[in-house]
């Protein structure tokens, strides 16, 4: 990392030491030995790893866990001294019982795996990548992956590569598959708060979360939350949609002011700032990281003036959401109950990939696709006409209208 600024350094440092949990409490440690000592797994120390949660699940923001290749990182930390000192410490207490002093030894020896995790995602995911990794862009291919892909000699600056990473551990996540980033910082900040107030609102409102199911809550927002279902949630422009909608749903409402005012930053700087979308969904149908993507929205402008802020349009947008849900709901209803649900459900992803497309075309146009909304009509025609669903193409209807008045 010769050719590293030392304040850039320190920043990524600082970034990675906070998505990554910080140390475990003592209470959590007791418990999990406890367990151990109880249920004598095979491999012992594999197996408190895991109940514990270092790893994968030590990483707070869902978008850089995925991104980390944890299999590298396994067969290194495998290797050194206080993972095989904790092993040995963890075979001596099966052998002869817990004392007290071993919880503080074991805290401090998961304390240094910690530090090995931490300099490994610096020095080998981000600074000491060859060409990009998915830390840097999900979707891009590393080098010895797809050579055609960069030119001779080409390389990366340490400090590129970190502020391309940065980018990521920056973003909101919205759930589990969706990263939301800008280089505007007051909308960073807006979304932050927002990510926060959530939290603090389903703590007071909804049920009591475990510590793990708080942990990194300020990089989080739950698509749930904010009236995104699972059919939604895996797509990115029908997900953002959803976050928007919800905004202005919460704008309309009569909320505490200081929530009114950082709905209406928020909305404002979505408006004109522009987007980056890191999209990493989980494999489906055998796909997976190939499907990982960067998308880029320079302004949303037009798309908020003829579709947001416009009353009756948004009205059209959230008539036709609902309408789907709906619709949905149904036909796995009655694919359940004659046990077709397979059929039913590649029906249902394929008409949802056509509204990702009509989310797509409104954001970055501000006009309808017109071949994702014929394509949507045919299959919930032919859904409706196999299934005997009870179904409404109005919603459909008044949104091609809308769209061609304009």
């Amino acid at each position: 990392m010769h050719d590293m600024n030392n304040g850039l350094l320190e920043d990524i440092i600082k970034r990675v030491e906070d998505v990554i949990k910080k140390r475990f409490e003592t209470d959590e440690i007791k418990r999990v030995l406890e367990h151990v000592i109880e249920k004598r797994p095979k491999n012992v120390i594999e197996g408190f790893l895991e109940r514990i949660g270092f790893g994968k699940r030590s990483c707070n923001h869902p978008l850089v866990g995925k991104a980390i290749n944890w299999g590298t990182f396994s067969r290194k930390v495998k290797a050194s001294e206080p993972y095989n000192k904790l092993n040995r410490r963890l075979i001596e207490i099966l052998e002869r019982g817990l004392k007290v002093e071993d919880i503080a030894e074991v805290s401090e020896l998961l304390n240094d795996l910690r530090g090995q995790l931490i300099d490994y995602i610096i020095t080998e995911e981000i600074c000491g990548a060859e060409g990009l990794r998915h830390i840097h862009a999900p979707g891009s291919a590393a080098k010895r992956e797809g050579r055609n892909f960069y030119l001779p000699g080409e390389r990366y600056t340490s400090d590129t590569l970190c502020r391309l990473a940065s980018r990521l551990f920056d973003s909101i996540a919205l759930g589990d598959a969706l990263g939301i980033y800008s280089e505007s910082e007051n909308l960073m900040l807006g979304l932050r708060q927002l990510a926060e107030h959530e939290q603090k609102h389903e703590q007071k409102f909804g049920s009591q979360k475990s510590k793990s199911q708080k942990f990194g809550a300020k990089f989080r927002i739950e698509p749930k939350d904010l009236g995104i279902n699972e059919n939604e949630a895996i797509r990115p422009y029908a997900a953002l949609l959803g976050l928007i909608l919800w905004l202005m749903k919460k704008l309309m409402v009569k909320e505490e002011l200081e929530l009114k005012s950082l709905i209406q930053s928020i909305l404002n700087e979505l408006r004109v700032a522009p987007i980056c979308i890191f999209f990493m969904p989980s494999e489906r149908g055998g796909r997976g990281r190939e499907r990982w993507s960067t998308i880029y929205l320079p302004r949303l402008d037009i798309f908020f003036d003829r579709w947001i802020f416009d009353e009756k349009a948004r009205k059209e947008i959230e008539d036709l959401r609902d309408g789907l849900k709906k619709f949905i709901v149904a036909a796995y209803r009655v694919a359940e109950r004659e046990k077709r649900t397979g059929e039913v459900e590649n029906a249902i992803d394929v008409l949802m990939d056509n509204y990702d497309a009509l989310c797509r075309s409104l954001m970055e146009h501000g006009n309808l696709d017109l071949y994702a909304t014929r394509r949507m009509m045919d299959i919930m025609v032919d859904l409706a006409i196999k299934y005997g669903l009870h179904m409404y193409l109005r919603p459909l209807g008044s949104i091609l209208r809308h769209g061609h008045s304009m």
